[in-house]
Formats: C-alpha cells, structure tokens, sequence
C-alpha cells in the first residue's frame, strides 16, 4: 500500500509541477470540490440519528453543517449490487446486478459512473478505499479514476491487526481489540492517504472528486482499543425486536451466513449472551473508530480552508442487524437492512444543521451531486436529484422507495445456488411492503406488511382483512416497479 501511495502522490505532483512550469494560474473561483465518504455496513447508529449509544461526535458535527436524511433507503442490501445502483443512478434490474458475482464492466463497459462523469468534466477523481466492490474484494473501477491505484484485491488476513488472526487462511475472529494505532488497520491508512490528496489538491488548478471509503463497520469487528473503551459493555444486553415478526414466511430470513464463517461463532443456532452484547459493541466500536477518521478529514479541509468550496456526502451502503428479527447482518428487505444515513453538507444550499423525513433513495445521490455541481449527465438516471430538500427540507416529495433481495442467500450473495425468489419492498411513509416473487412460477408467492414505526415489524399484517386495501395498494406499486415503471424515462 505505502509503494501504491507514494507512486500516486508522484503522479499527482508532476501534474502540479508542470502545471507551475506554464504559470497555470485560476483566473476565477474553482468549480465545486466532492468529498464522497462511503462507509461499509453502516446502520443509523449515529448521534445525529437519535441512536442513544452511539458516540460520534465528528458525523454529528457534519450533520450540524448539512441535511440529515432521516429516511434514506438503499436500492439493495448488499455492498456490491448497493453500490453499483447508487454509482450508476441506476435499478438494479435495470443494472442485472443484484450480486456479488456480476461486475458492473462485463454487464456495462460503456456506462458513465459518478466519478466517471466528473472526470469527463475536468475533475481529478481520486478513489481510496471501498467505493466499487467486485468479487474477491477488489474495490477499484479504472475507468472513473484519474489514477490507477487500490485496485485491491484482499484476503481475510488483511481485515486483522492479531498476528493469530492475520496468519489464518480465512475468516478468523469475529472481533479483535487491541492498544494500537489507528493506522494499523486500513481505514487508518485510506485516512492518511486522502489528507495527503487534500494537501496537494489545495494547489492544484483543477477540481477534485475525492472518494474515501471505509471497510468498518462491516465484519470482522476490529477497531483499536480506545474506541472499545467509549462504551460499557452492560450497554448492549438489550436488543429491541428481537423475535422474528408473527406470520412472516421464511423466505424473509436467513442463518446470518455471513456472521457464521468466524471462528468464535457456532456454526448454527443461536449465540451466547455475552457473544451478542461483545458483537454490538465491537460493531459500535467500529462506528466511533471510523467517526474518527471522518473527524480527521472535516479537519483537514478546515485547515485547508477547502471546507466552503466543497460538497460532502455521507452515505451508508447498507443498514446492518444486531440480533433484531433474530437476524445478524445485511441482506433482508425488512427495515433495519434497507435503512442507511445520507447526509449531504453543500455550500450555499440553504439551512444547515436540519433534517428532512422525505424517504429518499441511494439511486438520487447521482443526480443530486451533477446537479449541484452544475453537470449533465451522459445518460439515463432514475433517481431524483435532491437539491430542492437541502434548500427547503420541508419540500413537497413523493415519500415512497424501493428495494429488493433474492433468495436463496447464497444465490443473492453470489453463489452458485440459483435464485428462486426476489423480493421487492416498497416503503411509504406508514408502510413497508414486500412480496417475493417465485421466478419459476412467474408469481408472487409470500407477502409482508409492515408498519415499521410503531415501532418495528412484529406482526405481518399481509392477508389479514383490515388491511386488504392497504396491500393491494401497495402491491400494484410493486409489481409496477417489477415492470419498470419506476426505471428512468
């Protein structure tokens, strides 16, 4: 990694050398500057969200300076497919990416990406860290960087710090803490990175797209030990909607397969008390670990005095189960899985410091960013840019969003199972929605219905009578959106 850095670096200072040698001087102010910060697995457990456990001081801070976007819901609950919808602005139907298997080069070599855009408009785009994800980890898509580098392609060992940890050949613990630095693990190191970007994009004579994104909170929970230390442990004993909700039909669930490949988890059935109160607080660990280092970023543009020309977008991949509807990790179309925060801090877009309940979706992150950079777009987008709610967060909006998962898990995750099902979810503002449809019998077979705020899916109310209305409302929009209604125009 540090060869990687230092050759980069040199790439860029070439750039700014040359750029000095020809006198390039801006003659006027710079385009708007993108700082884009990913983060892997990350649920609302965030001070600026309501969590009470959460200790996040620096996110909570950047919330103070933008919009919180309280119900902001991803296209789909897994990292790769999630983050091809929301880079492209497109469905992931749309896409045919709806796993891990497919990469979005072999399906569209041509297609224009975020930061494939902004680069086509003269910005230098930067990527550290997870932003794309292929299979077998490699987390880089050439064409959208103005750099080659991070094309990479980790093994298990890379996620550990333990030396009993890092010299297995697979998953090993589920949780690790010890009294190191913060750049012992990767998302120390992606910090350290992009504030050296930052330090040389202060110079330089053209705008600067700049993605960081981190691996934490998402498995195995490893983060130093200071960061375990913010929490007690007796803290996490309770879990809210722990049981699975009455009537719901199995094809909701799964057997946490991705939790169960770790050394210290059973291979099936449930875990131990103190094994769940130990996985909530490595997993909020990992949440104050990476508030950190976006403490560090936010300093570093305010020392840089980039911070008034620069665009911020905070954005979750994904929700994350704690143990609620006995399910551990991503990857259901329940609440707590299609849930992540968006927060967006633009200059000169109105208030600051305020939320919004529109229900928003990943896919209008694309459009929103173009938009206020004053960009248009190569292509077809299906989102919605969201430039009217950060100037009045009270704007009139269609609250309703969409996600969908396949069934089996394996299949969705991509195995080699083949998906039987697909669930689609609609969610408006007093409901959530899903019906799986059996790709073999070209029907929806299972149904859900939800009030998720009162205040989470306990009872599925799908075929009770009181109710026969709601869900045939309910599941014309979703088999509208199976048809593409809801696909760019």
């Amino acid at each position: 990694m540090q060869s990687s850095r230092v050759s980069v670096l040199f790439k860029v200072s070439s750039i700014f050398i040359a750029a000095n040698l020809l006198g390039c001087k801006p003659e006027q102010p710079l385009p708007v500057n993108v700082l884009f910060i990913a983060v892997d697995d990350l649920r609302p457990a965030l001070g600026c969200y309501g969590d009470p456990l959460a200790i996040t001081p620096n996110i909570d801070k950047l919330a103070r300076h933008g919009v919180v976007f309280n119900r902001h819901y991803v296209q789909i609950p897994s990292c790769a497919p999630s983050r091809a919808s929301m880079l492209t602005g497109l469905r992931p139907d749309e896409l045919k990416i709806t796993d891990h298997a497919t990469h979005l080069r072999d399906m569209w070599p041509d297609i224009v990406t975020l930061p494939e855009l902004f680069k086509h408009n003269g910005y230098t785009t930067v990527n550290i860290g997870k932003i794309f994800h292929y299979a077998a980890g490699g987390f880089n898509d050439t064409q959208s960087w103005s750099y080659e580098h991070h094309s990479v392609n980790m093994g298990w060992p890379s996620f550990y710090a333990e030396p009993e940890n890092k010299h297995a050949d697979s998953k090993a613990s589920s949780v690790e803490c010890l009294d190191i630095d913060d750049d012992a693990y990767f998302d120390g190191q992606y910090t350290d990175l992009a504030i050296s970007y930052m330090e040389e994009f202060k110079n330089i004579n053209t705008p600067f797209f700049l993605a960081v994104g981190y691996l934490k909170p998402h498995l195995p929970f490893t983060a130093p030990k200071k960061y375990w230390d913010l929490y007690d442990r007796e803290d996490f004993r309770h879990i809210e909607d722990r049981d699975r909700p009455v009537d719901a039909p199995e094809m909701a669930f799964h057997n946490w397969q991705e939790l169960r490949g770790y050394t210290d988890i059973p291979s099936d059935g449930p875990l131990t008390a103190e094994k769940e109160m130990e996985l909530r607080h490595g997993y909020y660990a990992c949440v104050s670990y990476v508030d950190a280092q976006v403490g560090k970023l936010l300093a570093t543009l305010d020392e840089l005095e980039l911070r008034e020309n620069t665009i911020i977008v905070l954005w979750g991949d994904h929700g994350f189960h704690l143990g609620e509807q006995n399910i551990w990790a991503k990857s259901t179309n329940f609440e707590m899985s299609a849930h992540a925060p968006l927060i967006v801090s633009a200059p000169g877009t109105g208030k600051l410091g305020v939320t919004t309940d529109a229900i928003v979706e990943s896919l209008d992150i694309y459009p929103t960013i173009i938009d206020l950079c004053g960009i248009i777009p190569e292509g077809a987008l299906s989102g919605r840019s969201l430039k009217p709610l950060l100037e009045d967060p009270k704007h009139e909006w269609e609250n309703i969003a969409f996600n969908q998962f396949a069934r089996p898990y394996a299949a969705a995750i991509g195995g080699r199972t083949p998906k039987t099902h697909m669930g689609y979810s609609v969610r408006t503002e007093s409901w959530r929605y899903t019906a799986w449809y059996n790709f073999e019998k070209d029907v929806f077979e299972f149904h859900e219905l939800y009030a998720p705020e009162a205040p989470g899916p306990t009872v599925n109310l799908a075929g009770k009578s009181e109710y026969t209305e709601v869900q045939k409302e309910l599941h014309q929009m979703v088999v509208d959106y199976q048809a593409g209604k809801y696909k760019h125009e």
